[in-house]
């Protein structure tokens, strides 16, 4: 399973600390149990009236726009990052204007130079900011900002921030983990940042999978029901127990409603008609 992974802690002297995650499949993964090839969703971004290209749209990121350039901008200053390969030093940008997918706004910074992945991104900070709300459709594929959620689904507010991570308030939800004969109940993370599910290696609880790049898991919501996928495993600490990507998400349903509000969120979400996930409850 080849993985390029952007997931980090960005510290800043007087500044909470933010999660970007920003995974990109990049070859092939053998047996995935998924339905159809994961999905990375974008919108296209705008800097100071100049189209820059499309924008990763990752509910797994604790800030509000990264750039793979400065485009321009100044660096005022920099932040350093843990990603899984370790910390490094990216840039923080000025001030500037700019919209995604046509939504205007101003940001008084953005990340910019991260070696691990060269791409924009929009996290959730700017959903939190515009108010605007994220529809993903895995059958079109297609991801669009609205401002209204319809009726039906299955909604769910986020569950508490793990406390690994105190006051990152994004698309936390409880799942159990069944993996050969072992069982975990854990605070999930569902991130449209990244199309492949990673999860932290001590919870496979196997030794013989310590040495492992991968693990088949069955992951369960008490209302989405139960999915298998393949999960990458790591070792970074202070990331989530358990990464869900786009795999996980376009199995459970066709289509997903992420409303941010002030503080934390809910997630509506409408199986789709075949699904095999099996609808559970305990």
């Amino acid at each position: 399973m080849a993985v390029v992974g952007l997931l980090m802690r960005i510290i800043k002297p007087l500044a909470a600390i933010a999660l970007i995650s920003l995974t990109a499949l990049v070859g092939g993964c053998g047996d995935i149990f998924a339905h159809r090839p994961a999905t990375l969703f974008s919108a296209p971004l705008v800097v100071d009236g100049f189209s820059v290209g499309p924008a990763i749209i990752d509910t797994g990121g604790g800030y509000e726009v990264m750039l793979r350039e400065r485009f321009d901008l100044d660096v005022a200053e920099s932040a350093r990052v843990l990603a899984f390969g370790g910390s490094e030093v990216v840039g923080v940008t000025e001030g500037f204007s700019y919209s995604v997918g046509g939504w205007a706004s101003e940001a008084t910074s953005a990340l910019v130079g991260v070696s691990v992945c060269d791409c924009n991104g929009i996290g959730f900070q700017w959903f939190r900011k515009t108010g605007a709300v994220l529809m993903l459709d895995f059958s079109a594929p297609l991801a669009a900002f609205v401002t209204t959620v319809p009726n039906g689904g299955v909604t769910m507010p986020f569950a508490p921030s793990p406390p690994v991570l105190p006051g990152f308030d994004t698309s936390f939800i409880p799942v159990r983990i069944d993996m050969n004969g072992t069982t975990r109940e854990v605070i999930g993370l569902l991130d449209t940042g990244t199309t492949a599910t990673v999860m932290r290696r001590d919870l496979a609880g196997n030794g013989e999978l310590q040495t492992a790049d991968t693990v088949a898991i069955s992951v369960t919501h008490s209302r989405l029901g139960s999915i298998s996928v393949r999960a990458g495993l790591f070792d970074t600490e202070g990331l989530p127990d358990i990464i869900l990507g786009t795999d996980a998400l376009g199995l459970w349903a066709d289509r997903w409603y992420f409303t941010f509000t002030p503080e934390g969120g809910y997630i509506t979400a409408f199986p789709a008609l075949n699904s095999v996930a099996v609808r559970v409850d305990y």
